[in-house]
């Protein structure tokens, strides 16, 4: 983009964020209904509104409807905002405290039970020794120093992408050994 043009889309921009952010802001607030726990999200949909405006500049400089475009951005944020919520909330379990005791007894539990049926020590010791050389190294260079990807990727000469596969691999393999271990 020429300079002169960069001046002027930056000059049009400003205008525009100085001229309309208000209105888009209690436009987002009405749609909330004037929820004050959604206020957070009214700022977010008006910022974001703002930063797809500037992303689309090269647009919005020769629309013919600058402000409508505004709205029904905004409005589509709010909404995408709705549903997203909505989908996290439908996931999602309230539990009062009746069901928190109650599914702390049955965590406890559990436990008993598991670490009953269950040597741990014997676990690891049987798992890890199925481990090749290079997997075990890895398996404690990752677990046990608690390296980091592009630190172990420095140690191997490999790349980060390269390094993360091979500890998705490692850690398949390992849950793998646990899920026979537990089917004998």
């Amino acid at each position: 983009m020429w300079p002169w043009n960069r001046l002027k889309d930056e000059t049009f921009y400003e205008d525009l964020c100085y001229k309309y952010y208000e209105r888009i802001y209690l436009y987002c607030l009405r749609r909330v209904k004037g929820q004050e726990e959604l206020l957070d999200l009214v700022e977010e949909c008006t910022q974001n509104t703002f930063l797809e405006a500037r992303k689309q500049l090269a647009k919005l400089v020769n629309h013919p409807n600058v402000e409508g475009w505004l709205y029904t951005t905004a409005r589509n944020l709010v909404n995408l905002s709705f549903r997203s919520m909505y989908t996290k909330n439908k996931y999602e379990i309230s539990m009062d405290d009746h069901i928190l005791e109650a599914w702390a007894q049955v965590d406890d539990e559990l436990e008993e039970l598991f670490n009953g049926t269950a040597d741990l020590d014997k676990l690891c010791e049987e798992i890890l020794e199925g481990l090749q050389a290079d997997e075990y190294e890895l398996y404690r260079d990752y677990f046990k120093n608690n390296m980091s990807v592009s630190e172990l990727a420095g140690k191997h000469e490999i790349s980060a992408t390269a390094m993360t596969t091979r500890i998705y691999r490692l850690k398949k393999k390992i849950k793998k050994s646990v899920r026979i271990h537990f089917e004998k």
